[in-house]
């Protein structure tokens, strides 16, 4: 790869499969450069893997910015639109797209030029191929403003549910293209998995053929293909249940199994949709009972803004409530907890009294906070009663990523005088910008996880994956191990 010459280049294109040194890549890139360059990916954890691996190569802070699209648009939108006809957040179908469509006029504007050209000498925007048809039309506006280097893969593009993806054949044409990567680097590197490395490839070439792929009879170090029933999860004493049990207990402390992530395949279908943050909460709490596992959610999942709403006019209209508590318990705190725990300690309109002595003292903390609330509702009055149902009453809650995040809006909202809605936007948006490691143990999606890498990767129901490029993203994300579960040796990953 010649660096200097793809920086150099005003429009340059590289195309890079999963694994291949792509973002090696831009870090070089980075090397060969002069002045601040501005990196534009799709998703916070990808913004957060970028600037670590940037900052692992010792690379100044001044020569350059990682964002994703959206909050990169969504910053020069807030300063510079003066409409008012700005969609809500949380209204994920309209909002984006209107960030996008205001951004590609702004960026078109002279001054908004001069801003972008004294603040950046170059733009790289990375898994373009996940760019919607909108957000090329920008990128194409910045295009004329910044030297921009495109990376990416087609056979990993999933982010198609708004509109039609771009299409490195026709929309790329006036790209310079440089020599594709072929050499599998993620998998060659000392203590990784050559095998799998060199088994990809392999996998790579029969997807992009439209043939299915059989992995079961496989002899590969590190791959293991288990055959299970379908509903096998759902048993306790199942071969499926144990084996994963085991994986994430990890009792022969296997060193691999510290740095996983279990893949839940996501269907999306015209009439259906499966394996959403539901579905992985109910899978996490049948095979992670000392919740090991982070739960990994969408940035943006509506459940953040409309409970924080909730939370709002629950504050300002509690003093016209009739049943005040019953309201709390189902519009607010059975979002937050799971409704089993909940009931334990509530039952219709008040705090249930408890025969323990030291139980009941729990419940009249509880009571009293609540009380403490109703006289005067604020923000950091609410945080008091869920702190005390966590910390205190050891209340159990499926979603953490939603509890410290209300918490968070919660006194912020107490502190800045403002709306916990306000404080909820900020706060998405905030992580949006910097970006948030994914580490550890993880259950998540493809959409989720794109990008990453972790030492052992598990994926659940392989058989039901119908979209070969997302088959393809998951079976990519793992360095050294791969284990399969999959009620069928063939996995043919075409729409069904």
């Amino acid at each position: 790869m010649d660096y200097s010459a793809f920086v150099d280049g005003y429009k340059t294109l590289l195309i890079a499969p999963a694994g291949y040194g792509k973002t090696h890549t831009i870090v070089e890139c980075l090397k060969h450069s002069i002045g601040c360059q501005l990196i534009l990916t799709h998703t916070h954890a990808g913004v957060a893997s970028l600037k670590e691996k940037i900052r692992n190569a010792n690379i100044a802070s001044n020569q350059y910015n990682v964002e994703t699209i959206s909050s990169f648009a969504q910053k020069y939108v807030n300063s510079f639109y003066t409409g008012t006809d700005t969609p809500n957040q949380e209204d994920l179908k309209n909002y984006y797209p209107f960030i996008i469509k205001k951004a590609t006029v702004l960026f078109e504007s002279s001054i908004v030029k001069k801003v972008l050209q004294t603040t950046y000498s170059g733009l790289f925007v990375d898994e373009y191929q996940d760019c919607t048809k909108q957000q090329h039309e920008m990128i194409s506006i910045l295009a004329k403003s910044l030297k921009t280097h495109i990376l990416g893969d087609p056979m990993q593009g999933i982010f198609d549910f708004n509109d039609d993806l771009v299409n490195f054949d026709t929309d790329l044409a006036d790209f310079t293209q440089f020599p594709e990567l072929t050499i599998p680097y993620r998998w060659y590197q000392e203590d990784n998995n050559k095998e799998l490395g060199n088994l990809f490839i392999e996998i790579r070439k029969h997807l992009k053929d439209g043939k299915d792929i059989d992995l079961s009879s496989k002899s590969i170090k590190g791959l293991f293909f288990i055959i299970v029933s379908p509903n096998d999860i759902n048993n306790s004493k199942s071969h499926y249940r144990k084996c994963l049990e085991k994986i994430i207990l990890n009792p022969e402390q296997i060193a691999e199994f510290n740095n996983l992530l279990i893949i839940v395949p996501e269907i999306i279908g015209k009439n259906s949709y499966k394996g959403g943050i539901k579905d992985r909460t109910r899978i996490r709490s049948l095979i992670d009972y000392k919740k090991s596992l982070v739960l990994i959610e969408a940035i943006d999942d509506k459940s953040f803004y409309s409970l924080a709403r909730e939370i709002d006019n629950f504050c300002l209209n509690t003093q016209s409530i009739k049943e005040p508590i019953q309201l709390l318990k189902e519009k607010i705190l059975e979002e937050i907890f799971l409704k089993t725990e909940i009931s334990k300690w509530f039952n219709k309109n008040s705090v249930l009294k408890k025969q323990n002595e030291i139980q009941n003292n729990k419940a009249q903390k509880l009571q009293k906070e609540i009380i403490i609330f109703l006289s005067g509702p604020t923000p950091i009055k609410m945080k008091n009663i869920i702190l005390v149902l966590k910390d205190e009453l050891n209340v159990r809650y499926g979603r953490e990523g939603l509890v410290y995040a209300i918490l968070n809006a919660l006194e912020n909202a107490g502190i800045e005088g403002k709306t916990v809605y306000e404080a909820m936007k900020e706060q998405r948006n905030i992580i949006r910008r910097i970006g948030r490691k994914v580490d550890g143990k993880c259950i998540g999606t493809t959409l989720l996880t794109k990008g990453l890498e972790f030492n052992t990767v598990v994926i659940l129901d392989a058989d039901k994956f119908n979209n070969y490029k997302h088959l393809y993203v998951a079976l990519t994300r793992c360095c050294k191990k791969l284990i399969i579960f999959s009620s069928k040796k063939i996995l043919s990953p075409y729409s069904k």
